[in-house]
């Protein structure tokens, strides 16, 4: 049997490639001379980017909107509004929403935005005025830490001040300490102040209680090095030169005073010293004859298993501590120059 012979393309009957498009349009009745767009889709099909000549006779044309190309905008608002349906809003949220997918230009939504923001600013605002004001752990922990520090200072003035927790909570601000309430909220800066004089009571019982056990006779914190650790604890303290000093101080004058009133006959004593000395050097000799009769009757400090810090390695906010210290008594707007003055 024989193969029949494959059909002639180009003698076969073949429709026209723009039948299918000139039916659509003819449809709308959009084009009235059929032959004339013939014509001149063939005579132009090879000039892809010429000027489609059409027939005197033919009527321009509109493309129907399903052929028309796809605009990105209109697809990324109807994914916008897609996500829209997926989430559940009030009233006022989706009128609201509405203005953002309706705005013109970028800057519009980003106006859009940014109001927002200042609103939320606004009520967050509100809110913290109207809670009851609660002192964040951290800062509490930083009021403890410099109200330690303060107490176990060389050049401190007085132990029992009034201006204690004042003085403290101007040190910080000084430093620039993080979360502290303003100086115009002055009932959250009495909250802080009640943290900062509550965990100076308890240094100072924790000092005394040190100085008793070390005047034991089975103590081993009997030279001024260990008495001195044992003061200090885990504070941020250091245990300079200064700070043996004072804490012999302390220690010599427990046994005139063991009852409540201690460290309000230190304060007075503290005060008497300086008063009777008229120079630093002869405050600094007095301090220096309390440390060497300490050493006469407790032994030479340990400096080997509780060495001393020298006093440039200590670090610049604990020096300036000191200075706030060894200030006068308002110390509200006293400068941080750093002393290690007694």
């Amino acid at each position: 049997m024989s193969t029949p012979p494959p059909p002639d393309i180009f003698s076969a009957p073949q429709s026209s490639p723009m039948s299918s498009i000139r039916a659509f349009i003819q449809r709308h009745g959009e084009i009235r001379n059929r032959d004339a767009f013939e014509d001149s889709s063939s005579n132009d099909s090879d000039n892809l980017l010429g000027t489609l000549n059409v027939s005197e006779n033919a009527v321009p044309f509109v493309i129907d909107p399903a052929l028309a190309p796809v605009n990105p905008h209109n697809i990324l608002l109807d994914r916008v509004r897609a996500i829209k349906r997926q989430r559940v809003l009030s009233s006022d949220a989706l009128r609201d929403f509405e203005g953002f997918e309706n705005a013109q230009s970028p800057m519009e939504h980003m106006a859009h935005i940014f109001l927002v923001q200042l609103e939320n600013r606004d009520m967050l605002r509100l809110l913290t005025l109207t809670q009851e004001y609660r002192v964040p752990e951290t800062l509490k922990n930083t009021c403890q830490d410099y109200a330690w520090v303060y107490l176990l200072s060389p050049s401190i003035m007085l132990y029992k001040g009034k201006n204690g927790p004042t003085n403290v909570l101007a040190a910080m601000r000084q430093l620039n300490v993080l979360n502290l309430p303003p100086a115009t909220e002055t009932g959250r800066c009495d909250i802080v102040c009640e943290i900062i004089k509550k965990t100076m009571t308890d240094v100072r019982h924790h000092i005394k209680d040190k100085i008793k056990q070390s005047l034991k006779d089975d103590s081993p914190s009997h030279d001024i090095a260990a008495l001195t650790r044992a003061c200090i604890g885990g504070s941020k303290a250091k245990p300079t030169a200064a700070l043996f000093m004072r804490i012999a101080f302390l220690s010599c004058a427990y046994p005139t005073c063991v009852t409540d009133k201690f460290w309000d006959k230190v304060d007075q004593s503290l005060t008497k010293t300086r008063t009777d000395c008229k120079t630093p050097a002869e405050l600094q000799a007095v301090f220096e004859a309390i440390l060497a009769q300490d050493k006469a009757k407790f032994g030479e400090p340990d400096l080997i298993t509780h060495p001393a810090v020298a006093l440039r390695d200590v670090d610049q906010w604990l020096l300036s501590v000191n200075g706030v210290a060894g200030a006068a008594a308002d110390l509200t707007s006293v400068s941080t120059a750093t002393s290690r003055s007694f």
